[in-house]
């Protein structure tokens, strides 16, 4: 069993006082490891290289080397993550990262269909049309900013390779948001 428990940075023979909330949920978290994995406390510190006492008040959630939590938990199996961050801001920088990974799925999805554009025929042919459809009707119901119809209509505005083109090029300060809203939406990936 792996487990991940983060702390606040805290330096490395800091004592954690009497561990509130957060603290005294390692200590509980490392006595249920330590009996499901059928540790007596003698063994887990001897293995750990502290002493028994050291083990009970972890366990207990009082006072703490951080150096004595990592050593317990690191026979267990656990890992433990240093927070250098506030959780907003942890939040914040997931948030972002999630944003990165959906605009590089979505400049894929472009890449995949300028080469299919690119190979020319009836498949390129028709995911152009369907294209201009979907743009058209964006702009006969105004359901789309005109500044997103009339740049895709530029870039649809050409033969499928040049539409390729046309797509692979589109990386500049609008090619993210062109990619998110997208006359290709309905596009196979």
């Amino acid at each position: 069993m792996e487990c991940l428990i983060y702390l606040t940075r805290i330096p490395h023979k800091t004592r954690i006082p009497a561990m509130d909330a957060p603290f005294s949920n390692i200590g509980k978290t490392l006595k249920s490891l330590r009996i499901a994995k059928g540790m007596t406390q003698e063994a887990l510190a001897a293995a750990a290289g502290i002493s028994r006492t050291t083990l009970v008040q972890i366990e207990k959630g009082n006072d703490a080397q951080v150096s004595s939590l990592e050593g317990a938990g690191r026979v267990l199996g656990v890992q433990f993550g240093m927070l250098t961050e506030a959780p907003e801001m942890t939040r914040r920088r997931q948030a972002r990262a999630d944003n990165q990974a959906k605009l590089a799925a979505s400049r894929e999805k472009h890449l995949k269909l300028a080469v299919t554009l690119a190979l020319g025929g009836s498949e390129a042919m028709s995911l152009k049309a369907s294209a201009l459809r979907m743009v058209r009707l964006w702009q006969e119901k105004d359901l789309c900013s005109p500044v997103y119809i009339e740049r895709w209509l530029k870039i649809l505005d050409a033969e499928p390779q040049q539409v390729a083109h046309n797509l692979l090029t589109m990386d500049d300060e609008w090619g993210p948001a062109l990619r998110q809203n997208t006359p290709f939406a309905m596009a196979p990936p």
